[in-house]
């Protein structure tokens, strides 16, 4: 029961991630934290590897963070090295673009531009847009992430406890639900 209701609450969140409106967004099209590849990773899921999606979210937040801080160190150079900036700038892109990050995307627009046009100013204001789009989307992942754990925790509590353990062996027989 516990289960089904977890699921239920996770679907709607998955939802609303698709229909969130964010401030300065006017274009229905643009509506949505995350796109139509989030839905195709949020299908990897497998019994096998239950944890798959989380922990492909999770190298996302890494890969991300590591890049967004090399990307201010960077800019506080004497010499901008813009080249090194829109290589840096493109693997956000790519990476948002993996896990259907759609707002990161988004702001990475902005961000490799001001590379191409070797402007300082207009990079930094694009480099905290996507800051603050990155933390967001983290901030709603993160909450999407911790409701699949939970899942994965109490689909693994049944189905310890729907056996019964045999010394190393594992299950001897089903139980049967009541």
């Amino acid at each position: 029961m516990a289960l089904s209701i977890l699921k239920g609450l996770l679907q709607g969140y998955v939802q609303s991630l698709f229909d969130e409106l964010r401030f300065g967004i006017l274009k229905p099209d643009n509506a949505g934290i995350v796109n139509d590849q989030f839905s195709q990773i949020h299908t990897l899921k497998s019994e096998e590897e239950p944890e798959h999606v989380v922990q492909l979210i999770d190298k996302y937040f890494v890969d991300v963070e590591t890049i967004l801080s090399e990307l201010t160190s960077k800019i506080d150079c004497p010499d901008v090295d813009f080249s090194k900036l829109s290589e840096l700038a493109h693997k956000v892109d790519e990476r948002s673009l993996s896990i259907g990050a759609k707002h990161v995307k988004l702001a990475c627009v902005d961000l490799i531009e001001s590379c191409d046009q070797m402007n300082k100013e207009n990079f930094s204001r694009a480099l905290i847009w996507i800051k603050n789009e990155f933390s967001h989307t983290r901030n709603k992942l993160e909450a999407y992430a911790q409701m699949e754990r939970r899942i994965i925790r109490l689909k693994s509590k049944q189905q310890s406890s729907a056996c019964v353990p045999s010394s190393s062996l594992g299950c001897l027989r089903e139980v049967p639900e009541k």
